[in-house]
């Protein structure tokens, strides 16, 4: 999932361990992905994930901690990108372009691809509802789907890529990101605090309540997003020290037989990502040193699999995985260079220059 470094950091891939981690969650997905797709019922997870999900709450194994991961990140580094770009227009420029050309490419690619391992004519396979509906939704995000004509029918999941289901959700939180900006709440310690709680007590006392997050999936991959956010907005309340970490992990601890443990747990493991993230103690190899390839690998890596899982049959996971991994590793490289990396340097050359001016720019509370 994109995120983007903020000022409070210099860029990952040279100070700190934020970009590796990207890349590590993006793996993390491939990895227990190639098991979950290669077992003849779609289901069977790999052993360390299996393992993971008896102990982490919302029974997250590889794939689920890959995502937290990357929403915790993500809430904490688009908090400090509304905040510091001030700009309501800026800041949806800034995200358009880091979620949406690459996806669009990601999308082409897979239709296209698609075409050839369909057995059906090119009249039948472009003009299916099933093709229109998934370029549809996958370009905007919007009633997302999964299925091409054809594509995979023979394999245990005919998903293309189910990986996509996350992507509305990040837009979402980036709505919710924006419109806490635009009140002025990111800059407001207090105010900001008050309403997450609530926003919080809503959800685990009437679940599916919550506006844009009433699917239970989506709510709890947001849990760490808004975690993200929170501690960036409390960052001098609750700053990222080994200490903090282990009082938070003892309190966590002390209260998981209670309904607060999900939320407590969500908080304490993005304490986690982000304190390895930024510390300047440990220097993580830097997987991020030419280019940030986690957006990319995770664009890809589901389609991939699905590709091997289709040529050698279900049961050979860790075949699945060197191939996986052989072949999106280039694609996400590709990605970067070619489409994410320009796209990235179009930001702040969009808007108009009159836009510019602090009279029509949306201001965020300092």
């Amino acid at each position: 999932m994109p995120t983007e470094a903020s000022n409070l950091a210099a860029a990952p891939s040279r100070r700190n361990n934020i970009g590796t981690l990207r890349m590590v969650g993006a793996l993390a997905v491939l990895l227990g992905h190639c098991f979950v797709l290669s077992s003849a019922n779609g289901r069977t997870m790999d052993d360390v994930s299996s393992w993971l999900a008896g102990i982490f709450a919302f029974g997250l194994g590889l794939p689920g901690i890959g995502l937290a991961m990357f929403f915790a990140i993500s809430g904490y580094l688009v908090s400090a990108s509304y905040q510091r770009r001030g700009s309501l227009l800026a800041y949806v420029e800034a995200r358009l372009l880091r979620i949406y050309p690459a996806l669009w490419v990601a999308i082409a690619f897979m239709v296209i691809v698609g075409f050839v391992l369909s057995p059906l004519s090119p009249a039948e396979y472009f003009k299916s509802h099933k093709t229109l509906v998934y370029v549809a939704g996958g370009a905007s995000l919007f009633d997302m789907n999964y299925l091409l004509p054809g594509v995979f029918d023979g394999n245990p999941s005919d998903s293309v890529n189910g990986s996509l289901w996350t992507l509305p959700v990040e837009m979402r939180m980036y709505i919710f990101t924006a419109v806490a900006g635009v009140l002025g709440l990111l800059g407001r310690r207090r105010a900001f605090n008050v309403v997450v709680l609530a926003a919080v007590a809503v959800g685990v006392i009437w679940p599916g309540s919550l506006p844009l997050l009433s699917d239970h999936n989506h709510a709890e991959i947001a849990t760490f997003f808004v975690a993200g956010a929170g501690l960036y907005v409390n960052r001098d309340l609750l700053p990222l020290r080994a200490a903090g970490l282990a009082a938070l992990v003892v309190l966590t601890a002390a209260l998981s037989w209670t309904a607060a443990y999900p939320v407590l747990f969500a908080l304490s493991f993005t304490y986690a990502v982000l304190l390895l993230g930024f510390t300047e103690r440990v220097r993580l190899p830097d997987l991020a040193a030419r280019g940030d390839f986690s957006y990319g690998t995770y664009l890809y890596a589901f389609f991939v699999t699905q590709i091997w899982v289709s040529a050698l049959g279900p049961g050979h996971p860790w075949a699945v995985l060197a191939l996986t991994l052989v072949t999106t590793l280039p694609l996400a490289v590709l990605s970067w260079h070619l489409v994410e990396a320009p796209a990235l340097r179009l930001k702040g050359r969009l808007l108009p220059p009159k836009l510019t001016n602090r009279s029509v720019i949306v201001r965020a509370s300092e």
